[in-house]
C-alpha cells in the first residue's frame, strides 16, 4: 500500500513504498505468555488442562504478529518455558528466511509449534502488507499489561 506524501518543491504529489519491506524486516522479539485459570475460564475451553496463551512476534519496523493457542496439556513435555525455547533461535532472523524456518524445525519443533509459529509469522506479514491506517502501527494496541496481569508464565527471547 502506498503513501502518498506532499512533494514540497512542485506540490505534487508523489508515490512512495511503504518505509520498509520483507526483505529489510527483522525479528527482534518473540514472547511467549500462557494465560492464567482465570483468563482461561474467560475463552470458556472444553477442557481445564488445555495450554491456552498468546505468542507475539515484533520486529525492528515496529510491526507485530500475533497468534493465540489452545493446546492440549499432553503436547506439552516439561515445562512451558522449554516448550518455547526452540523458539529463540528464530529472533534477530530475517522476515523473508523465518517463513520457511519453522518448516525447517518441523521434526524437532513438532507440528503444534510450527502450526502456531507460521501463524504468527503470517499475521505479521498480512498486517505489513496491509501497510499504516492513520500513522498507527499495527500490534501497537498490544496491551502487555493485560497479559502479565493474566500469565501464568511469560517467556521473552
Amino acid at each position: 500500500m502506498p503513501i502518498t506524501i506532499p512533494n514540497p518543491i512542485t506540490t505534487e504529489e508523489s508515490v512512495h513504498p511503504l518505509p520498509f519491506d520483507i526483505q529489510n524486516c527483522r525479528i527482534t522479539r518473540i514472547e511467549c505468555f500462557r494465560y492464567d485459570r482465570e483468563y482461561r475460564a474467560k475463552l470458556l475451553l472444553r477442557d481445564e488442562t488445555d495450554i491456552c496463551g498468546l505468542i507475539a512476534i515484533s520486529t525492528n519496523t515496529g510491526v507485530v504478529g500475533l497468534k493465540e493457542f489452545v493446546i492440549s496439556s499432553t503436547c506439552l513435555t516439561g515445562d512451558f518455558t522449554m516448550w518455547a525455547a526452540h523458539f529463540q533461535r528464530m529472533k534477530g532472523l530475517p522476515l523473508a528466511e523465518s517463513i520457511s524456518y519453522p518448516q525447517l524445525k518441523q521434526h524437532a519443533w513438532g507440528q503444534v509449534r510450527v502450526q502456531i509459529m507460521e501463524s504468527a509469522v503470517m499475521d505479521l506479514i498480512d498486517k505489513i502488507n496491509r501497510g499504516f491506517d492513520d500513522n498507527k502501527v499495527p500490534g501497537e494496541d498490544l496491551d502487555r499489561a493485560y497479559l502479565y496481569d493474566h500469565a501464568q508464565a511469560y517467556i521473552s527471547f
